[in-house]
């Protein structure tokens, strides 16, 4: 046998051979334990870019208020940054100026917050993964414990649109965590600034006896609101349930915006059959978070109070002949054009934990309605518009 023959490798025999049993949970494994690994390491990445560009920016502003730095000394700052550190980006000029921009919008943020007192996105946020040492640096130069975290759990881009969209704190804080509750990439958040989110959430008249039953605040019903913005449908006044559905349909993915990014839609007019008789749910959706069947109702009119009885009825017939074994058991939501009050109350008071009841609106009100509610936000602390720069222009 020659060496060619000694060093050749076996002929591949026909057919590949079997894998081990197990080789595909080994695999679904490795690649969750890569994917996490990688997550964390653009998380660590970002909070350290983020607490940078904070530090650059707290260091511009104050030499600005003690020594009075002009447009010429922080242009001359930038040169000799990008001279010191050729190979890395984002210590432009116009990137000096964003993050001025950045550490003057969350003081002036976090000013807001101690003068209103408010807690309710710290009870919805958390504080998340944050390195405790990069925290406690932000957490020396703010008030809020929530904010300084909240900063680290997004990216330099999704802060730089924030910054730019308004000079409000309460509404650079209103789409600072949102985009961290519905984990908004960089493109929904620009979608949701260009739609005018804020001023659309602000100039819903909220009515205390819509809310839900007060003891699925925290439960099943918790990712429902008390009513849903749906201008982006382009519906008419008079228009039927079916052309609400139908526009619903043809509009997903703003509806899931505007819903939550955890739903995904089962079907339309699901069909539910008992015995002899078929029965259809408007919109079947699935909660990705809570694990369960949301039945949608569409109601183009008022609410009744037996809307809440045939719910149930859905629900019931759901988990007993749709769900599968792993999920829980399914809710209810009720989409009504009007609702009377007092009529929502009782019914909520009858109602099983599992039923929500929200309305919903097809157009934006008038300008005018809008700046009241804008004027009933309290303003914050130090809100006299500042002298615009070139962070406020450059992009």
């Amino acid at each position: 046998m020659n060496a060619s023959q000694r060093n050749a490798r076996p002929a591949p025999k026909s057919g590949k051979r079997p894998l081990p049993s197990d080789y595909s949970g080994v695999l679904a494994d490795m690649k969750q334990t890569i994917s996490e690994a990688r997550r964390r390491a653009l998380s660590a990445v970002n909070r350290e870019l983020v607490l940078l560009y904070w530090q650059i920016g707290r260091t511009v502003v104050a030499q600005q208020e003690k020594r009075a730095w002009g447009e010429a000394v922080v242009e001359q700052l930038s040169i000799d940054l990008r001279s010191a550190f050729p190979d890395m980006r984002g210590l432009s000029l116009p990137n000096l100026w964003k993050m001025r921009q950045f550490f003057l919008a969350y003081r002036r943020v976090d000013g807001w917050l101690a003068q209103t007192k408010l807690s309710t996105a710290s009870r919805e946020i958390g504080v998340g993964e944050t390195s405790q040492e990069i925290l406690s640096t932000l957490s020396r130069e703010l008030s809020s414990r929530t904010l300084a975290s909240s900063i680290l759990r997004v990216s330099w881009s999704h802060h730089a649109l924030i910054c730019s969209a308004s000079d409000k704190a309460s509404e650079q804080y209103f789409y600072l965590q949102t985009a961290i509750r519905e984990r908004w990439s960089v493109r929904e958040l620009e979608r949701q600034i260009e739609s005018d989110l804020f001023t659309r959430y602000v100039s819903v008249k909220r009515h205390p006896e819509k809310c839900l039953p007060k003891r699925a605040e925290r439960g099943e019903l918790l990712p429902f609101k008390d009513h849903y913005v749906l201008d982006f449908l382009g519906l008419e006044e008079g228009h039927t349930e079916r052309q609400l559905r139908k526009a619903m349909l043809s509009n997903l993915r703003d509806v899931f915006l505007e819903f939550g990014r955890d739903f995904t839609l089962v079907g339309e007019e699901h069909p539910i059959t008992i015995g002899d008789d078929a029965f259809r749910v408007d919109l079947l959706l699935f909660h990705r978070r809570l694990q369960c069947l949301v039945a949608v109702e569409l109601k183009s009119g008022k609410f009744k109070p037996e809307y809440i009885g045939k719910c149930q009825f859905y629900l019931a017939a759901l988990d007993e002949y749709v769900r599968l074994p792993h999920e829980k058991p399914s809710v209810g939501l009720i989409l009504c054009k009007s609702a009377s009050g007092v009529q929502m109350r009782l019914a909520l008071t009858l109602a099983a934990r599992r039923v929500g009841i929200a309305t919903y609106q097809t157009a934006l009100p008038d300008e005018q309605l809008i700046l009241r509610r804008l004027e009933e936000s309290p303003a914050p602390i130090g809100s006299s518009k500042t002298t615009p720069g070139p962070a406020e222009v450059e992009q």
